[in-house]
């Protein structure tokens, strides 16, 4: 695929779900694919597929839902079904790359691409800002928004349209982003700044369009049809929702600052009271920021003394040049002398808050290098992380320096699956120990905060995946050990640039928070973890 091809597919994803998920889809098959076929021919294949016990079937590593159902795609294949399975899988080979490449050709090519150029973005505004926002059934919108509906059940979220204005949402609110000079309020409160050049940017609702004149407003809508307009700086107009010529005086009415009406179903309007408070605002959005900032900050200094706690960092202390040259401070408060850890390029980026620090991982050269010795039953891996791109490779979170015996392999896989691997003898064996979760596209979109967490518990032989504090994933495997660390990458992977079939692995975002845990948390703890830092 070229860069244009690659650039094309992002812009159609952003703008269209249908299309996003066809895309993990075919990189999911992808996938599957290299890892069954590279480094070895066919007919190895074929072995591994028919490798029996003495049962006369074939066990691959059994993958089950949150609820422990097993997940279909992983099953137990009788010593009969084997050799039908053989020649499936090599019909199946032959049958992806033709699949890829069609998907790769299949839009419509009137002209070259040299011609054509870059396909224009589709989205007009950005989620500047939020605070416990809780969207309705669980749809959070992504960081840069397309025309389209958002509902945000509770908290605040602050818009930017690309044309300069600024919307301020605190729900419960329902709008639909109609253009970039253009919104409809279905129902609840939004306060709009709206700068030099961005005049006549209108807002409607059932009963009302209110067209702005340069100026700062705000306005909500009832489930009743009565809308309530508060007109806090500048001039607006407003006019009967429907009538289109707004410079016909006879239907609309003019509002300066500090006028303030409500508008009934038949545009009937009458004077209101001046209610600003009532509204959402940027000191609003601040002030909630703030405080659930400060709540972190406490419930982070309790977190750093929990006992399993072995390897803990927040990346709050210093700039680009402290941390190059003294590296990160291991916050886990008892066993925090065990691990050290160096910055390797990155860049220091604003967090989950304005006030809070991350690192942003985006060229080959970012990564954390750690040493983390002594072998571990049970592990908890847990980071806060914004996904800003995925590009069809594997993306680190964390991997040791080499992949041998129970070594693993934390990672976001290439088709956008949150991914634990573990090292064996074989390759054979490796390919079994693999354990993913559902794609983070259809959890977390792309540019938001998102927490990642995967418990690895040798004794139950089970691996859970959890996402935002909800459980995704559950595996069990067909053998486990204690597992060791070692010389370990944070963001990227070292030893592949010499040897390995992907090269590179670095990560494509942010990382604020980072936890390596000695125990497997249940998942109330994973979801307190969540909680407390969203």
């Amino acid at each position: 695929m070229s860069r244009q091809d690659a650039l094309r597919a992002q812009e159609l994803m952003r703008a269209d779900r249908e299309f996003l998920e066809e895309w993990v889809d075919h990189f999911r098959l992808d996938s599957v694919l290299r890892d069954e076929l590279d480094g070895a021919a066919i007919v190895d294949l074929v072995d591994l597929v028919g490798s029996s016990d003495e049962a006369g079937e074939v066990r691959l590593s059994e993958s089950r839902d949150e609820n422990g159902q097993r997940n279909p795609t992983r099953r137990t294949v009788s010593a009969t079904q084997t050799t039908g399975l053989k020649w499936v899988l090599v019909g199946v080979s032959a049958l992806a790359a033709g699949l890829l490449l069609m998907f790769v050709w299949q839009q419509p090519r009137t002209r070259s691409e040299t011609e054509r150029g870059p396909v224009p973005d589709q989205t007009i505004a950005m989620i500047a800002q939020t605070s416990g926002d809780e969207w309705h059934e669980g749809r959070v919108p992504p960081m840069k928004l397309s025309p389209g509906r958002l509902q945000l059940d509770s908290g605040f979220a602050e818009i930017r349209v690309y044309n300069g204005v600024t919307l301020f949402l605190e729900g419960p609110v329902d709008l639909d982003l109609l253009s970039l000079d253009r919104a409809h309020l279905r129902e609840g409160k939004l306060r709009a700044s709206v700068p030099d050049g961005a005049e006549g940017f209108s807002v409607t609702t059932d009963s009302v369009r209110l067209v702005d004149r340069g100026t700062e407003f705000a306005i909500s809508s009832a489930a009743d049809g009565v809308s309530k307009i508060h007109v806090i700086d500048g001039l607006v107009d407003v006019f009967p929702n429907g009538v289109v010529n707004t410079s016909d005086d006879e239907f609309g009415k003019s509002l300066v600052e500090g006028e303030s009406v409500e508008v009934g179903p038949s545009f009937g309007l009458r004077e209101a009271s001046f209610d600003l408070f009532g509204f959402p605002s940027a000191s609003a959005i601040d002030e909630s920021v703030s405080a659930r900032y400060r709540r972190w900050q406490q419930w982070s200094e309790g977190f750093s003394r929990r006992s399993d706690l072995v390897v803990y960092f927040n990346f709050e202390e210093g700039d680009k040049q402290l941390l190059s040259r003294q590296g990160v401070a291991n916050l886990a408060a008892v066993q925090g002398a065990k691990v050290k850890a160096t910055v390797v390029g990155c860049e220091v980026v604003p967090g989950r808050w304005p006030q809070k620090q991350a690192l942003g991982f985006y060229n080959t050269t970012d990564r954390i290098r750690v040493r983390v010795p002594g072998r571990y039953p049970q592990l908890t891996f847990a980071s806060w992380v914004r996904i800003d791109e995925l590009r069809g490779v594997n993306q680190a979170l964390l991997l040791t320096d080499v992949f041998d015996s129970w070594r693993p392999h934390w990672q976001i896989a290439k088709q956008g699956d949150l991914k634990l691997g573990i090292g064996q003898s074989s390759v054979k064996l490796s390919r079994q120990m693999q354990t993913g979760s559902k794609p983070l596209v259809s959890l977390s979109p792309l540019g938001r905060w998102t927490h990642l967490a995967t418990t690895y518990d040798s004794q139950s032989k089970t691996v859970r995946h959890f996402v935002n504090g909800t459980q995704t994933a559950w595996n069990r495997l067909p053998r486990a050990e204690p597992l060791r660390i070692g010389a370990a990458e944070i963001g990227n992977w070292l030893r592949p640039r010499e040897t390995g079939d992907e090269p590179i692995r670095n990560l494509d975002g942010r990382i604020d928070e980072f936890a390596l845990l000695s125990t497997a948390l249940r998942p109330e703890e994973i979801q307190e973890i969540y909680r407390a830092g969203r």
